[in-house]
């Protein structure tokens, strides 16, 4: 199975061929996994034998779908195969040891409720991998320190990593985001650490790389910069980053997010309006001074975006140079004709619930290297493969770990 743009030269060899993963996260890590895959590693999925707890999240394909009908579990395990083991068990660990001998990076996310059987929470090592294995370890708050032990959710990283704070309406609680963006995003940092220690290996030998996701939410958004100007205080979610115009406004068919950084911003927008007289004091042109101004300005500036059309005000700023764009519904945004153009939904037939549409190609490169070849794993689907032709263990072995619930 391949999703390629065909005009685009294909690359017959991908950077991670020939590399082996072994995935033991879950939700927490399966980006970083997903991305490793899609670069041509053999990512083999371990998930327990009741399944991977992304199966159970919805949306699903329809409301009597069961194990296989999760869209996000579709999304998060393209291009790996699948086996189950009860990964927290002492009795795992002679299996874990043979599937870690050939496994040049293992993914972990140990937690005290599902330990990883053969990691050393103290030592921070883990037993059963190659000595020249990279394990990385994808956590909420770390291996180390206070707050290791705590548990934790995406939704709960986005809040204690500072995100929460500037979202949802003054006076309000404040409101999360969907999915889990700030899992996703600790996943890409893994897989960059992850490519820079196989870099190395050659010469460093195997790694244990500590992923804490609320580390990788001090470093984004600007989110220090933006403490410097507005505080922990009610007006830092008037603003949503930067000073009027700046910011998501309700136009007559849904809304439009506008970034108004630039002096020369600031005459762009004035021309995408027609230069209404309300704002034609030239003093407004300094940024520093509509921050003050923003009580007065904002329902100026609310009232003059209200009776235009999103679109039709897209055009415009983007002609005068106004970075600008519609805020998409997820309707929107998978019809959309840049999406569609760029190929960022593929069908995708899978076993049990026919053909999905997935996010798919999260760079495009030339020559081409990303390639989708199968589909998400059902259940156990390799375990047969893996187990017994791989590994060599018989079919009797196989019935017989079925039977204790080891796989």
């Amino acid at each position: 199975m391949t999703v390629e743009d065909e005009t685009e030269p294909r690359s017959e060899v991908q950077p991670l061929d020939g590399l082996r993963v072994l995935d033991l996260t879950s939700a927490i890590g399966a980006y970083c996994t997903r991305l490793l895959a899609d670069l041509g590693a053999e990512v083999i999925k371990v998930e327990p034998p009741v399944g991977d707890s992304l199966r159970w999240r919805p949306p699903f394909v329809d409301s009597n779908s069961d194990l296989e009908g999760s869209l996000l579990f579709c999304t998060y395990n393209a291009n790996k195969r699948g086996i189950t083991l009860k990964t927290s068990l002492e009795a795992a660990l002679p299996l874990l040891s043979e599937l870690g001998a050939t496994a040049d990076v293992v993914v972990i996310s140990p937690t005290l409720k599902e330990p990883v059987a053969g990691f050393d929470r103290d030592a921070l090592a883990l037993a059963w991998s190659a000595p020249d294995a990279v394990v990385a370890a994808i956590t909420p708050f770390g291996l180390t320190g206070p707050m290791r032990d705590w548990r934790s959710t995406a939704y709960l990283s986005y809040a204690i990593g500072g995100g929460m704070h500037r979202a949802g309406s003054p006076g309000s609680t404040p409101l999360g985001i969907p999915g889990q963006f700030q899992w996703d995003e600790a996943g890409l940092y893994a897989t960059f650490g992850i490519l820079a220690a196989l870099r190395v290996r050659p010469e460093e030998g195997g790694q244990l790389l500590d992923l804490s996701v609320h580390e990788v939410a001090t470093a984004k958004d600007y989110m220090l910069s933006r403490y410097d100007v507005t505080g922990m205080n009610e007006w830092s979610r008037k603003v949503v980053a930067g000073f009027p115009p700046t910011g998501t406004w309700q136009c007559t068919d849904g809304n439009i997010d506008i970034s108004c950084y630039q002096p020369h911003h600031w005459g762009a927008f004035l021309k995408m309006l027609d230069y209404p007289e309300v704002l034609a004091d030239p003093e407004l042109g300094q940024p520093l001074l509509r921050r003050d101004r923003h009580e007065s300005l904002t329902p100026i500036i609310a009232e003059l975006l209200a009776g235009w059309s999103r679109v039709e005000l897209f055009a415009k700023g983007q002609a005068c140079g106004l970075p600008c764009n519609p805020s998409n519904t997820p309707g929107d945004f998978v019809a959309d004709e840049q999406a569609v153009a760029r190929q960022l939904f593929v069908p995708v037939e899978r076993e049990g619930i026919g053909q999905v549409r997935l996010p798919w190609g999260s760079f495009k490169s030339t020559p081409s290297l990303l390639r989708l070849r199968r589909p998400a794993p059902t259940l156990g689907e390799h375990n047969h493969e893996v187990f017994i032709k791989e590994l060599g263990h018989a079919e009797s072995e196989l019935a017989a770990w079925k039977e204790t619930g080891l796989v």
